[in-house]
């Protein structure tokens, strides 16, 4: 190995190691940036837009959820709060526009996790599932890895559509505007009282750090966008699930996971945009 290749992989194992314990709770940043320039392809404030729309995901990263926002998941994904009503401005007013298309009732995690629109319907979930139910079988994996690899190869083969994607992602993580983190604490804390400021701040601080790192790695050229993607799975399958996998294991199954979804997974994209329109309409 020369010195320049084995620089790269030790770069890419300290971000893997530094990553891996909370990445899996980021839902496809990517393709939910994808999806909200589409339904709201007229919106100027793109940065804002599009940090809208991964920022539901914050949730994810708060420490002790069961004391200080217990209903985190249903104000953010289910009984999600509209914040339209509530935003001042225009960087706040493309912010709610992109939290919109979040949601699990009818928006883009809807699709993922309990509707599939594509003439190979395998069960009764959403699209991500089925293909992770799938993948788990043919490869005798857990579920919840396999679930990992359908999101991450949705969004590698969405940064094949637009290579530009991770640049955007990357962009919207570092430069989202202050006030959108004012809208959800006047929103959330204020309005409702489902947290507190600091509970919130905090989590979107551990949020912003855990995507900004996954948006390095998927914006780094092939392969070593896979490299970098496969040695977190490394990581997630040894952490999270007992798993020891290899190198060229986990290549494979990101492999797998790519062309399983290759075939049909534009389609449900589209069918995500169009509906997230039609119930904005």
């Amino acid at each position: 190995m020369d010195k320049k290749l084995a620089k790269i992989v030790a770069l890419l194992t300290v971000t893997v190691l530094l990553v891996a314990p909370t990445l899996v709770q980021a839902f496809n940043p990517a393709t939910h940036i994808y999806i909200a320039e589409r339904v709201f392809d007229g919106c100027k404030e793109k940065i804002d837009l599009f940090y809208g729309s991964i920022a539901p995901d914050l949730v994810f990263s708060v420490a002790n959820p069961e004391e200080k926002w217990r209903t985190a998941k249903q104000d953010t994904h289910y009984e999600f709060k509209d914040f339209r009503p509530y935003a001042w401005g225009s960087t706040q007013k493309a912010f709610a526009k992109g939290w919109l298309t979040h949601n699990e009732e009818w928006g883009a995690d809807y699709y993922a996790h309990i509707f599939d629109p594509t003439p190979t319907y395998l069960g009764e979930d959403g699209y991500v599932v089925n293909r992770a139910n799938l993948l788990s079988s043919d490869y005798g994996i857990d579920v919840d890895f396999a679930h990992y690899a359908i999101e991450v190869a949705i969004d590698l083969l969405l940064k094949g559509a637009d290579p530009k994607l991770a640049d955007k992602l990357i962009i919207a993580n570092l430069l989202r505007s202050w006030q959108d983190r004012n809208l959800m604490v006047r929103v959330l804390v204020w309005k409702y009282n489902r947290t507190d400021w600091l509970t919130l701040a905090a989590a979107e601080l551990t949020f912003r750090d855990l995507v900004g790192r996954y948006a390095w790695a998927l914006s780094l050229p092939y392969p070593w966008d896979r490299i970098a993607l496969v040695q977190l799975g490394m990581q997630l399958a040894q952490e999270l699930y007992g798993i020891d996998a290899s190198f060229g294991e986990v290549w494979q199954i990101l492999g797998a996971a790519i062309g399983l979804c290759a075939v049909d997974y534009k389609g449900v994209i589209d069918s995500a945009i169009e509906g997230i329109t039609e119930e904005l309409d």
